[in-house]
């Protein structure tokens, strides 16, 4: 803490270089155009900053804000789901933390635009395929080029480091920064990446299809699944706790693990054609001569399978529909075009051009490496909406390339058993993950093990470290089991 309050006190600086509305008559370039900028007053919790607010050809909106008090840092934060929006709260929030902090829009307006129709070229929409480079990595890019140069420009010199914070479509973003532009940020925190976006969408559509008919798996039964989940699988790791440490541990199978009904249909059983179902979901999707396509889903996470995996009707679907519908095809088909007609030995191969553009897998960290800069990666072992398996696959792609040690010296994965996406579920997902970053990029200490809460209603009921990949908490055998000291990092056995 003391560290800290030295390093803020070190680094604080207060504008003067400009008049935040003088920054209205500044050339940044043709491709720019500021709208407004406006020295905004102290109000409550937020500090006295100049809002700047703009956009960048064709149609990447941003804002930026920067407080009078300044700890000489920059944070860009991510977007979710298919973005078209600014992630105003992640800005705010990083101003009231001394920060200069920008969110760009990605490009398109979700309310007139909603999902990835943006990416669907009509005569009313003559941008879309830049709009859909923009969606995949470029407005990112442009827009912390541009917030550094006004930066400089109001406080008289640049941000002595700059960092990323961003989850789900926001750690896809920051994986395409790192591995596109490892100039651009110093750090990146990395939340449950949607790196293979595409992979993730082949997935949709396998499970959206498999809940077709008589193999629909009612939600008033996920929890008989959830049960039969946990007692098989809870105590694998040595403590029957509540949470699972490594999903991939437990050979969880509804046909043997899930009561079958003897005939018909019932409130406590399962038919052979949900089992089969199941069996699928858990599997992940294959082509017709059973080669893997993507990984199947995590046991632990079913609690959530209603609002985000089994429920057609609800955002994932819709999503993953959408942006085959309007970009993830080549060509993209069109809005006629419905998830039954995804077909798994075909249809791969026609997203292999968006891939290039839309996923985050290039191992190639070397230039990121090489200047200094860190990565600070996470997930939960039971997302439901981005499969955790992806980004552990890439992590592990990386460690090849590079070596353990060498890998672990800029680059860094955690794993939250129980978490669901980018929070919430029964682990211990409440992290400080910027300031581990901080420190790491800024002192050089790097991240062991972190200190994660589980947080009901503001008042904390569970502490337990979260270690770095391959690396898991391991009880040492006496005290609460609430309480993080009474578990040490340890290699899984």
């Amino acid at each position: 803490m003391l560290r800290s309050l030295l390093l803020l006190f070190t680094f604080a600086a207060t504008a003067s270089a400009a008049s935040c509305d003088s920054l209205l008559t500044r050339d940044f370039g043709d491709d720019v155009r500021i709208k407004t900028a406006t020295l905004v007053a102290k109000e409550g919790n937020m500090p006295e900053h100049c809002d700047v607010r703009g956009v960048i050809f064709p149609e990447a909106k941003f804002a930026l804000k920067m407080p009078t008090e300044w700890n000489a840092r920059f944070q860009m934060v991510g977007n979710g789901g298919t973005a078209g929006t600014i992630s105003m709260g992640a800005v705010d929030g990083a101003v009231r933390k001394g920060y200069a902090s920008v969110s760009t829009d990605t490009g398109h307006d979700a309310a007139k635009e909603p999902l990835a129709v943006f990416a669907w070229e009509t005569p009313q929409n003559p941008n879309a395929r830049r709009k859909f480079l923009d969606f995949a990595w470029l407005s990112v890019h442009e827009t912390a080029v541009l917030a550094k140069k006004v930066i400089g420009e109001y406080y008289g010199k640049a941000p002595k480091y700059s960092y990323w914070v961003g989850c789900s479509t926001g750690g896809r973003q920051g994986l395409q920064e790192a591995q596109r532009f490892p100039e651009d940020f110093d750090g990146l925190v990395v939340g449950a990446p949607g790196l293979f976006n595409t992979g993730n969408n082949i997935r949709r559509m396998w499970v959206a299809q498999s809940q077709l008919g008589d193999g629909a798996t009612p939600a008033e039964k996920l929890p008989l699944i959830t049960k039969a989940v946990y007692e098989k699988c809870d105590a694998i790791d040595g403590l029957k706790d509540g949470l699972i440490d490594d999903p991939r541990n437990c050979k969880f199978d509804p046909f043997k693990d899930l009561p079958k009904c003897k005939s018909g249909d019932g409130p406590d059983c399962f038919t052979q054609a949900q089992l089969v179902a199941l069996s699928k979901i858990y599997g992940g999707a294959r082509d017709s001569r059973g080669k893997q396509l993507m990984w199947g889903e995590p046991v632990g996470s079913e609690p959530v399978w209603p609002d985000n995996l089994i429920a057609p009707d609800k955002t994932v679907l819709p999503r993953a529909e959408s942006q085959v519908k309007y970009f993830m095809f080549d060509p993209a088909p069109g809005p006629e075009w419905k998830f039954t007609q995804y077909n798994f030995d075909t249809d791969p191969q026609r997203m292999q051009r968006t891939a290039t553009q839309l996923d985050a897998r290039n191992p190639e960290l070397g230039p990121l490496k090489q200047r200094g800069g860190k990565i600070l990666q996470y997930s939960g072992w039971a997302d439901q909406q981005v499969n955790p398996f992806p980004g552990i696959d890439y992590y592990e792609t990386v460690t090849r390339k590079f070596g353990v040690s060498e890998t672990m010296s800029f680059y860094r994965l955690f794993m939250v058993p129980g978490m669901f996406h980018c929070s919430g579920g029964p682990g211990c997902g409440s992290v400080d993950w910027l300031g581990a970053l901080v420190a790491w990029v800024e002192n050089g200490k790097a991240p062991d093990a972190l200190l994660g809460a589980h947080v009901e209603k503001n008042v904390t009921t569970r502490t337990r470290p979260i270690c770095p990949y391959p690396q898991v908490a391991r009880y040492k055998g006496a005290g609460s089991v609430d309480e993080a000291e009474n578990f040490a990092c340890a290699a899984p056995k």
